[in-house]
């Protein structure tokens, strides 16, 4: 489960741009700006929601399958490769 929540926690982090975002806070609070830019440059790190996304899923284990149980969950469509799995 931790591995699960790990990965799900990148997405977030990558598809809003958190990452990005504190880094430029941190670059106008060291400049002075900070109090007078947020309004104008918080937009720019507003990201995109991950609804509607697509998610490839490579190895479909238990944490393979965790992962794609809650992507789908959250209204992402899944695509899951296994080379360990056969149809039959």
């Amino acid at each position: 489960n931790a591995v699960k929540e790990l990965v799900l926690c990148g997405l977030f982090l990558a598809s809003r741009g958190v990452y990005e975002g504190a880094n430029h806070m941190v670059r106008l609070h060291a400049d002075g700006t900070a109090h007078d830019q947020i309004e104008k440059v918080k937009a720019q790190y507003g990201g995109r929601e991950l609804a509607g996304k697509t998610l490839g899923v490579v190895g479909l284990g238990a944490i393979g399958a965790a992962v794609a149980h809650s992507a789908i969950a959250l209204g992402m469509k899944v695509v899951g490769h296994d080379p360990g799995l056969s149809v039959e």
